[in-house]
């Protein structure tokens, strides 16, 4: 037998769960691969003879978060032997990699003339001298000292990131093009002035959405029959108040928003639809709307008409020409959920079973631009997915090595308790490990918005960030929107944003 395993050793002084039973698996360049994982009393078991891979695991470290965590052996990657059986420390493996990572970091920042904290490095330091002690055991006691190594070292890489984006915003100088926005669909809910109001003193950019069915007001829920008025009357009133308008999505086949006359066409239909429906949209709406998200979740993920691999690259090329002959003055957009692919080693299509193999949102992206399609903007979706700052950060500066600019075209995190999607059932949550530094609460949202907002704003490849939603309760997060109900009360995320734009000079 050619396996590996990785033993966990519980350590944690909580009652947990310290480990979740989903793990995944990456190949030497990042991208997750299905694997044939078994997780039992022994460990976490991988069995893929010959091939090199990373892993990321769920896993708790109290003082820090119950998060999704990399191991790569210090970037040489882990490999079956045929000779048998390997066994390594979890734990250890999990904090070896943080350190390993952080001094990548260091060196790659050190030419910038940028100067970390006395904070960062006294974490940085009581991480590596725990490192030491656990390189120095076995077992157990070497488990002990590589969650302590831990504790330090994940909060020593996120200081560490903010720092440094800090850093580069004070360098780069102030970006008067900078969009700093939101989605819209309060606007049907609210008092129209107390709206504005509260949207216009934070953002000056907007998001309108046209999903066929599953909108506030669905857009074309009869084939044929598009509500234009009630969105065009939003967006004149945003103009008039100088707030840029990206409209949203021209092309969506996930299924809560997948009306079974569109489910029911032919690939061939489905192209006639999209080039009418494409002319016939961007067409009403001329130069008002300055960016429109042509295709949303095509990346092998939202895919209710089960297209194959070549197709979905197709349609996606396919839609942004129609895009962009139906009027070159605007930019388009592809948007991409999941970043870090989750539903490859899932085999999931949402929550049907997948019929073709799988890519991850980069090699998607990667494909259709080398296939030629013709979009000016990645958009990534930068929800909160039980994943550190430094790994959202990683996955965002490899979108950037593409070439194109980016939107952080949804962000988004809950403002109590841990993260559940609008779907999902409550659940006593104070029984569960605290997911980011403590249970969600408003002020602990406004961390996470100040941080990705920052991230964004740091980066001169990405041109807008973009949170998700507005207001409760109708946002994909529970308790995810900056407004607490349609009477307006704001949350702290709020009263974050107006003094981090004042910090910019961007206000």
């Amino acid at each position: 037998m050619n396996q590996i395993i990785f033993k966990p050793y519980f350590v944690q002084k909580g009652p947990g769960p310290h480990l979740h039973n989903f793990v995944l698996t990456q190949d030497e360049h990042g991208d997750v691969f299905y694997s044939n994982i078994v997780i039992d009393k022994e460990g976490i078991k991988i069995d893929d003879a010959g091939k090199r891979f990373s892993i990321t695991v769920r896993w708790n470290v109290e003082g820090f978060g119950y998060l999704f965590i990399p191991a790569d052996n210090e970037g040489s990657l882990y490999e079956s032997s045929a000779n048998g059986v390997i066994e390594f420390n979890l734990n250890y493996e999990l904090a070896k990699t943080r350190i390993y990572r952080i001094k990548q970091r260091m060196d790659t920042f050190k030419n910038d003339g940028f100067i970390p904290s006395i904070e960062f490095q006294k974490n940085f330091e009581i991480a590596c001298d725990y490192l030491d002690k656990a390189n120095n055991s076995s077992g157990e006691l070497c488990a002990v000292y590589s969650q302590s190594s831990l504790k330090y070292s994940m909060n020593a890489a996120e200081m560490l990131e903010m720092e440094k984006a800090r850093f580069d915003i004070a360098k780069n100088g102030v970006r008067k093009d900078y969009l700093f926005g939101c989605d819209t669909r309060g606007y049907f809910k609210m008092n129209e002035e107390l709206f504005f109001e509260r949207f216009t003193e934070l953002f000056n950019f907007a998001t309108i959405t046209h999903y066929l069915i599953g909108d506030i007001i669905n857009f074309e829920e009869n084939e044929g029959t598009k509500q234009f008025a009630e969105r065009e009357k939003l967006l004149d009133e945003l103009i008039k108040r100088d707030i840029t308008v990206l409209g949203r999505p021209l092309l969506w086949l996930h299924k809560w928003v997948t009306p079974n006359w569109l489910k029911m066409k032919s690939f061939d239909q489905l192209k006639l639809y999209l080039e009418k429906h494409i002319n016939q949209v961007i067409g009403y709406y001329g130069d008002k709307i300055k960016v429109w998200e042509v295709v949303n979740e095509m990346h092998d993920w939202a895919n209710e008409l089960q297209l194959n691999n070549d197709q979905v690259v197709d349609i996606t090329k396919f839609a942004c020409d129609v895009a962009r002959a139906a009027n070159p003055k605007i930019k388009l957009l592809v948007n991409n959920c999941c970043p870090f692919a989750e539903y490859v080693q899932l085999r999931k299509w949402g929550v049907s079973d997948a019929k073709f193999p799988q890519r991850t949102p980069y090699r998607f992206t990667k494909d259709i631009i080398e296939a030629g399609a013709d979009f000016d903007l990645i958009g990534a979706q930068v929800y909160f997915v039980h994943r550190t700052l430094p790994e959202t950060i990683g996955f965002l500066e490899r979108y950037g090595s593409l070439g194109k600019k980016m939107h952080l075209a949804e962000i988004g995190s809950p403002s109590k308790g841990i993260t559940l999607e609008f779907h999902e059932d409550d659940l006593d949550w104070s029984t569960q490990p605290y997911e980011w530094h403590r249970h969600w609460d408003e002020e602990l949202q406004a961390d996470w918005l100040e941080d990705t907002f920052t991230i964004g704003y740091s980066k001169p490849f990405i041109e807008a960030t973009n949170w998700y939603d507005f207001a409760d309760p109708f946002g994909f997060l529970k308790s995810g929107g900056i407004i607490r109900s349609i009477n307006g009360e704001k949350k702290s995320a709020c009263d974050r944003l107006v003094k981090l734009r004042k910090s910019f000079g961007n206000y």
